[in-house]
């Protein structure tokens, strides 16, 4: 049996042209941070290409992190998660915390937590306590803090909360 076909490594393309035109498709579909943008690049391409790719991107205001945390934080609101997820999640993504922090400052996150439980609740009259717990222990799963998830299950349930 021939191994060639197993032995054969594939070479990066080192042209920073090529790597562009692949950013920019890239870009076309959605936003991406500059290190998710990067690490894509290098699958393909050297790291000198990518990274020449990338700054292009970014002098060109064609890669704008500011676009993507605001795309990221519509979204982690957009499916109810909280702060603390918000967090890792850009972090994740390579985005410093001075991005993100006036976001974080200027969201009402217990009104998304609250808008999660109105999509997870509907008998509010007759929740037990450890029905209560539960929900609770979803909010902070999700990335809310302890007393974020208690000032929305008080505004969600009204005088009806007691622990």
């Amino acid at each position: 049996m021939n191994n060639t076909f197993y032995s054969k490594k594939k070479v990066k393309e080192s042209d920073a042209a090529l790597a562009t035109n692949a950013a920019l498709r890239f870009l076309s579909r959605r936003e991406y941070s500059k290190l998710e943008l990067y690490q894509k690049l290098c699958l393909r391409y050297t790291s000198e290409a990518a990274k020449a790719a990338v700054k292009k991107c970014v002098e060109n205001d064609w890669l704008s992190e500011k676009r993507y945390i605001e795309m990221l934080h519509r979204h982690i609101i957009s499916q109810c998660y909280g702060p603390l997820r918000f967090i890792m999640e850009a972090k994740k993504k390579g985005i410093s915390a001075s991005e993100y922090e006036d976001l974080l400052r200027d969201t009402d996150w217990t009104a998304v937590a609250v808008a999660f439980l109105s999509k997870k609740l509907s008998d509010i009259e007759n929740l037990s306590f450890e029905e209560k717990q539960k929900y609770l222990a979803a909010l902070a799963r999700r990335g809310f803090s302890n007393s974020t998830c208690i000032s929305a299950m008080e505004e969600y349930l009204g005088s009806s909360f007691d622990l």
